[in-house]
């Protein structure tokens, strides 16, 4: 009996009896302490996942100049919550080849290439930049530490469910946010909230891009070239009725991004009202009217430059497009001939097929950037449309005076989605029409149209040496989303606005 009591007292003071196996767990760790452990091992891996891998390439904007488009790249969350199933060299090659891709589309994103010019491109590395060379060298080191540290990263296993549907909790928080913002191109929105991407995915956009980029080449090699009416036509029927002379006009050919034929007259005329000044109407006869569109930008492209349907066969010009095209026709008769974009040239090829249709000079975003002009954000961010109309009324102003200038302008900001707060002071306009107070998305259009408009009038009223022919039309409607914006406007038709100096009557 002595024995037993000792027995209890020992068990009591948490001792055991000598020779006895202590097969009792150890003290139960405090509920909210552990539940606390829980969290830190699926959370810490999840966070790592969406911290990590999105340093290199948002480090390399400044020593590579690289551009992110978009800063959390949602790819390497999917990584993260499928390698929680699968070896760990599988995850470490995954994430090599997602680094690959993005830095690939942070490269074609920048300077518009694509893939295969990209390829082309890789020969040149050897010409780059010590110093650049070593910043690179010492990204892809870094890259290669992040992938060893991620892949050998792993949950406790009875958490690694919990650190899947994290990072599925961070992908499905994520993702709503450019397409609420107006800034996921497989969302189409009319405008949009965000002046920048928050997520990226490169894989996919690259896939999308190529996929896009050979559609494209297709058809403008099956495009069929017949002749199409155009507002350019009535300026060649212009200088045509005139013999060649030291006085000969500059003429300056804007086409208007997204600026569409409005079925309400009171408002398509509240655009270009900054034409109704007197000053104008003293050196300018104004006209006006409409001319028929198909397809979107490169297509007005067409119509105006060539008077061609060809569409986005003018990306593959030959030589009797040559011939017919404007920059022929002008360089014939003796004019400096100029090709001005907001955005990078490789968009659409511009870069190639300007100089191939006989433009003698192309200025494109890094050019026009280099010479001081400001940028704006929107669906395509470039240089604002304002800052070149001005810096066309300079080079009008300082051309040379022996040679016409013949200037060609493709507008950018308008794009669709327009930004919801555009880079203008606010005049109020919008609170004068109660179609526009209801839509942000027109608002927002209808106010940089308008600029565009403003910009070019003051253009007009410079006193220059050579009287300057201007002509404004737009190359498609806005393709907006909403059924009832879409019917606000012509589906066969956009407007144009022509100004001939009044001394060319003489």
């Amino acid at each position: 009996m002595s024995d037993d009591v000792t027995r209890i007292a020992l068990v009591n003071l948490g001792e055991r009896p000598s020779g006895e196996a202590q097969c009792t767990s150890p003290p139960a760790m405090p509920k909210d302490s552990a539940s606390q452990r829980m969290r830190v091992s699926f959370c810490l891996p999840a966070l790592l996942f969406l911290i990590l891998p999105n340093l290199p390439l948002l480090l390399s904007t400044r020593s590579l100049g690289t551009l992110p488009h978009g800063y959390v790249n949602l790819e390497y969350l999917f990584i993260g919550a499928v390698g929680v199933m699968l070896p760990r060299g599988v995850v470490f090659a995954l994430l090599v080849m997602e680094f690959v891709a993005d830095f690939v589309y942070a490269i074609c994103y920048t300077y518009q290439f694509s893939v295969g010019d990209l390829l082309l491109s890789l020969r040149y590395l050897g010409a780059m930049p010590v110093g650049r060379m070593m910043q690179g060298a010492a990204l892809l080191g870094m890259v290669v530490l992040i992938c060893i540290t991620l892949a050998l990263l792993r949950s406790l296993p009875q958490n690694r469910v919990w650190t899947f549907g994290a990072l599925l909790i961070f992908i499905a928080i994520l993702t709503p946010i450019d397409m609420l913002g107006g800034q996921n191109p497989f969302w189409q929105k009319d405008v949009a909230a965000l002046s920048c991407r928050v997520t990226r995915s490169p894989a996919l956009t690259l896939l999308v891009r190529e996929l896009r980029a050979y559609c494209t080449d297709v058809r403008s090699r099956a495009a069929v070239n017949a002749p199409m009416r155009s507002a350019s036509s009535r300026a060649v029927s212009l200088l045509q009725a005139r013999p060649n002379s030291a006085r000969s006009p500059n003429v300056v050919l804007i086409v208007v991004e997204s600026w569409g034929l409005l079925q309400d007259a009171q408002l398509a005329q509240a655009i270009t009202v900054p034409f109704d000044d007197p000053r104008i109407a003293q050196r300018y006869l104004v006209s006006s009217g409409g001319v028929p569109f198909t397809g979107l930008t490169v297509p007005g492209e067409a119509r105006e430059l060539c008077h061609s349907t060809a569409g986005f066969g003018i990306i593959h010009p030959n030589a009797e497009q040559d011939k017919r095209c404007l920059p022929g026709f002008f360089n014939a008769r003796g004019y400096e001939s100029f090709a001005v974009h907001g955005y990078v040239g490789q968009m659409f090829y511009r870069s190639s097929w300007y100089s191939t249709l006989g433009f003698d000079h192309t200025w494109f975003e890094a050019d026009l950037k280099t010479a001081g002009l400001a940028s704006c954000h929107g669906a395509f961010p470039g240089i604002c449309d304002s800052s070149i109309a001005a810096w066309i009324g300079e080079s009008l102003l300082t051309g040379d005076k022996v040679k016409p200038r013949f200037i060609y302008w493709v507008t950018l900001n308008s794009h669709v989605p327009v930004p919801a707060h555009p880079d203008l002071p606010d005049d109020g306009v919008c609170a004068t029409s109660s179609e526009l107070r209801n839509s942000a998305a027109l608002c927002s259009w209808f106010q940089l149209e308008r600029a565009v408009q403003q910009s070019v009038q003051k253009v007009a009223l410079q006193t220059t040496y050579r009287p300057t022919v201007f002509i404004l039309v737009g190359d498609h409607a806005p393709p907006f989303s909403d059924a009832q914006l879409r019917n606000d406007f012509s589906s066969t038709m956009v407007p144009y606005l022509m100004l001939t100096p009044k001394s060319l009557s003489h």
